[in-house]
């Protein structure tokens, strides 16, 4: 348990130090591009996004699953070549598109730029894996906030000169062709002590995609209704709404910023207990469930104040309407911790089937509730059908699904904290 509390510490550090950067120079940013051209920036973001779903075709959870019985270096070198034809396949999609649809200049070369560095991030995601995997985060986030630091300077440099915003995607590429450089001699030096023989596995490569087939669909969903607001406040309203949107869900990911760490460092765990003793690995899972619910629900509150209080002092006031949408976007993140290990548990009981009713139910609501709400209440309305979206998606729907009622009765009961008192007392005994 050590090891895991050690490896969420060093990737709640890379959270945090990234978060620092963004404070001192990312605010920096979206203040003096303004919300028109930093929201067409995020626009274009959100459109690259998408190509996620091509990725996600392996999922990190099952290709870790498959390291816990094959042999890892096949698995990863496999895994990095598909999800690499992906990104590239991508790239050549827009570079075409654009040229057919005669997308705005500026706009054009954001795509591409983005893409570009999807290519060179995405090229060594199956060596991250393994490092999670193996509970040794510790290397990859050093290597990853020793690049963050070069590309925010470099980016604060060419803003200060006055470049145009085209060079911040220019700079995230050459940023990430170095990570990926250093990356790849990393994982050579540590875990490749005999070069190995490797093969493209296109059986191996199959199997994945088949048991990762229904958390795919589930991603899809969260992938929708995350991004679509963006797309959707862009079509209706134009790109300084996307820009106001932009920093309230930016705001939204500090809160979350415990969410990942836990999800990636507990899975090992979680899979091990699991196959020793199942009324261990419950009791672990309600436990830590409580746990992160509460520390949640008392962080939120937080957030909530803290942002009120200093928001004026560090963005511009074009962005005030971020406020009112950030507290609402609260409510998502509040559910998505009540929810943080729904996927854990149903990848290790191989239960994720019903997750595309989920999913489907989602997406329909998402898309009627921005199409209703963006009209009415314009960038506070996309805020509104996320959090709804995910209450319904991440809660209510487990009680009507009979394999996911162990879980949301574990959701509901996390709710409680006469429950954590129980639980602080236990750690205090022993």
């Amino acid at each position: 348990m050590s090891k895991i509390i050690k490896n969420i510490k060093w990737l709640f550090f890379d959270k945090v130090f990234i978060l620092i950067l963004q404070f001192f120079i990312g605010v920096k940013i979206a203040n003096y591009y303004g919300s028109e051209s930093f929201g067409m920036y995020n626009y274009a973001m959100s459109i690259v996004s998408f190509s996620a779903i091509l990725f996600e075709l392996l999922n990190d959870r099952v290709i870790k699953k498959f390291f816990d019985e094959g042999e890892y270096t096949n698995i990863v070198y496999n895994v990095n070549i598909f999800r690499n034809l992906m990104a590239f396949f991508v790239l050549g999609v827009v570079i075409v598109l654009g040229v057919i649809l005669k997308i705005p200049h500026l706009f054009y070369y954001t795509l591409i730029f983005l893409c570009i560095d999807n290519v060179l991030v995405i090229s060594t995601q199956g060596i991250e894996t393994y490092f999670d995997y193996k509970l040794n985060s510790k290397k990859i986030v050093i290597l990853n906030n020793i690049i963050k630091l070069l590309s925010y300077t470099l980016q604060y440099v060419y803003v200060m000169l006055g470049y145009s915003i085209i060079i911040i995607p220019i700079i995230r590429c050459f940023g990430s062709l170095i990570r990926m450089i250093t990356l790849k001699y990393m994982y050579k030096f540590i875990y490749l002590k005999v070069k190995p023989t490797l093969k493209i596995n296109l059986q191996l490569i199959k199997n994945i995609i088949i048991e990762s087939l229904y958390l795919w669909l589930s991603f899809i969903g969260f992938l929708i209704y995350t991004q679509t607001d963006k797309i959707m406040l862009g079509s209706m309203l134009g790109n300084e709404e996307v820009g106001i949107y932009s920093i309230a869900v930016n705001l939204m990911q500090v809160l979350a910023i415990l969410i990942t760490p836990i999800q990636v460092s507990i899975f090992p765990k979680m899979l091990k207990l699991y196959k020793k003793n199942y009324k261990e690995y419950y009791n672990f899972y309600l436990k830590l469930n409580t746990v992160i619910t509460q520390l949640y629900l008392f962080l939120s509150i937080l957030s909530i104040i803290v942002v009120n209080f200093l928001f004026l002092k560090i963005f511009s006031y074009q962005y005030i309407l971020a406020i009112p949408t950030y507290i609402i976007l609260t409510i998502s993140v509040f559910f998505k911790a009540n929810g943080a290990l729904q996927s854990t548990h149903v990848t290790i009981k191989n239960i994720t089937k019903k997750i595309f009713y989920k999913t489907f139910i989602g997406i329909i609501i998402n898309v009627i509730l921005n199409y209703i709400f963006i009209k009415k209440y314009r960038v506070i309305g996309a805020a509104l059908s996320t959090s709804i979206t995910h209450f319904i998606t991440l809660f209510v729907l487990d009680f009507f699904i009979k394999e996911y009622r162990e879980q949301a009765w574990i959701q509901l009961k996390s709710l409680n904290p006469i429950y954590l008192k129980t639980i602080l007392k236990e750690y205090k005994n022993k």
